[in-house]
């Protein structure tokens, strides 16, 4: 029940499920940061997903920053407003932006649980210790509508993962889930294979986002950096990505396979390209705020013009724990805003196929989820001869890895797919956003050569297709001179001819994983590997096209 004067923030509740275990009220004098978002002004008008038609000489201009801030972005009389609140409340205005549409505030327990109406409490979860609330917070009535979410009230440990790691197999054959005679390979080759065209992706900046997990927090080092692109062979520049802090998170300075892996196959495919590596922390805040940074930077900051982002967050289920339905709907908004600044983003769609938490029903990974992003999924390339190789969907069950993809929970068929028959989520049966968008090579089998803390050896994951890809996007927004951003309708529309289709057989038939069954593999998209691999050269091609047809050929997908 909100306080005499005070509304409850609709959507602002989080889940306490039964293994958070509470702990006591938080001490009143310890220090909080919180971030308010504010409501777009009046008369704003973004693009929405029905403005990207799909036709490239139709691709709609994105919007110049200055322009997005002052059409898009918070009233600053909004943004005054809420300031005033905070100070009023005994908080302290850490920063404002109007393009982020955020006011970051710091006070005292106390300060905050008068300022929001709730009664912070400490819970123990099996991520850790952490500070939340229980039921929804409130704000006073005369702010109703102004303040559209609250981040780090609540600052529980996202349930997030990289995807990439050195698997160990336990029940599955390479030989009947792999191509004939597959091995590591390296970045150059793959690209050799997927016909990437020459360019080195000059006067493009890829922003590679890190974060903390429960295997810790992320790093490099600039030696196992060096020793893995010697390893990829032909003489390659070693990447000197600029490092961005993310609320206080640095490079921990030790190498976590991850970290390594974006690095070294983003700057081996652009090797011109500038590489903007942001490291946060693990909680929601945390990567709302790096989110912001590469989407809205500041003045000196790098400004990427692609985004690869080779971490899940937790299934997208309406059940799940990781964010509030407030927060979910920011979130979904700053990678909108992405789209409207025309930046590409790229997020692999997980390594455990269509097991995400449930042991029971499958689950795709967010943010790969999101129709404003590329979903990555994973293949296995062997067979090598020349420019001839075999391709299978990827899939070694066991502790071996299988390439994610399945059906959103959280939001409906997107506009670019609805010519597609897609399949209904496994259990649920009901329709959704299906994910990877497309494919590429991910199997630790077929992986690419990686120092980590001065041991080598192969990595894979879906991992490696987020940055592979954002790499090939870079050359291909600076051969074609302007960065494309939002390209999943022209993707679409591409799909004939500059996809290369994964089927089955030979190779596995679907991405069931851990007892959890998982969705075929078949002729035209499916929930395994999208559309399958990019042919670099036909991409471009496609791109730099006049307008195409206005009947398009229609897509299948295998239910």
């Amino acid at each position: 029940m909100a306080l005499p004067g005070y509304r409850l923030l609709e959507g602002s509740e989080h889940a306490h499920p039964a293994d958070h275990a509470l702990l006591g009220a938080s001490d009143p004098a310890e220090s909080g940061t919180v971030t308010l978002v504010v409501r777009r002004r009046a008369g704003s008008k973004l693009l929405e997903l029905t403005d990207f038609s799909g036709r490239p000489g139709e691709h709609p201009e994105p919007f110049s920053r200055a322009d997005f801030a002052a059409q898009n972005g918070a009233d600053p009389a909004d943004i005054a407003q809420v300031e005033a609140f905070a100070r009023g409340h005994g908080l302290t205005v850490v920063e404002s932006d109007v393009a982020r549409r955020s006011v970051v505030v710091n006070g005292t327990v106390a300060s905050l649980n008068a300022a929001f109406g709730v009664a912070l409490h400490d819970y123990r979860s099996p991520r850790g210790k952490y500070r939340g609330y229980a039921g929804a917070l409130s704000m006073p009535a005369g702010m109703a509508g102004v303040v559209e979410a609250v981040f780090g009230l609540d600052n529980r440990k996202v349930p997030a993962q990289h995807y990439a790691a050195k698997r160990k197999k336990v029940s599955a054959s390479p030989e009947t889930t792999n191509p004939p005679n597959t091995a590591p390979v390296t970045p150059q080759q793959i690209a050799a294979l997927y016909d990437f065209p020459p360019g080195d992706g000059a006067g493009q900046t890829i922003g590679i986002y890190e974060m903390e997990t429960g295997d810790g927090p992320a790093g490099y080092t600039t030696q196992d950096l060096a020793d893995s692109i010697a390893a990829f062979g032909g003489n390659l520049k070693v990447p000197k990505p600029v490092d961005v802090s993310v609320d206080g998170v640095t490079n921990s300075g030790k190498s976590d396979g991850e970290t390594g892996l974006d690095i070294t196959v983003a700057g081996a495919i652009a090797q011109g390209a500038e590489l903007a590596v942001y490291f946060t922390g693990g909680d929601a805040q945390n990567i709302i705020h790096a989110l912001q940074l590469m989407f809205h930077p500041g003045a000196g900051d790098p400004q990427p013009t692609i985004v690869s982002i080779s971490y899940g967050w937790g299934p997208d289920d309406e059940a799940a724990a990781a964010f509030s339905a407030a927060e979910y709907a920011q979130l979904d908004q700053l990678f909108q805003d992405a789209a409207n600044l025309g930046i590409t983003v790229l997020v692999s769609s997980g390594d455990s196929g269509a097991f995400i938490e449930s042991t029971t029903q499958a689950q795709a990974s967010y943010p790969a989820t999101e129709p404003w992003v590329i979903a990555c999924g994973g293949t296995t390339v062997g067979n090598i001869a020349g420019a001839s190789f075999d391709e299978y969907a990827w899939n070694n069950g066991g502790t071996g890895g299988a390439s994610g993809g399945g059906i959103s929970a959280r939001y409906p068929v997107p506009s670019y797919q609805s010519s597609l028959t897609l399949p209904v989520a496994n259990g649920t049966k009901a329709a959704g956003r299906g994910i990877p968008d497309l494919a590429g090579n991910a199997n630790e089998d077929s992986g690419y050569p990686q120092f980590i803390n001065g041991q080598s050896g192969p990595v894979g994951g879906t991992s490696a297709v987020a940055p592979l890809y954002a790499g090939l996007l870079a050359i291909v927004n600076a051969n074609l001179g302007r960065a494309f951003g939002f390209i999943n309708p022209i993707l679409y529309a591409l799909a004939a001819q500059a996809f290369s289709d994964i089927v089955s057989p030979p190779g596995p038939a679907n991405n069931s994983y851990n007892g959890v069954t998982g969705y075929a593999v078949g002729a035209g998209w499916d929930a395994v590997t999208g559309l399958g691999s990019i042919k670099g050269t036909a991409l471009q091609a496609g791109l730099k096209a006049a307008p195409a047809p206005a009947t398009q050929t229609p897509v299948t997908a295998k239910p």
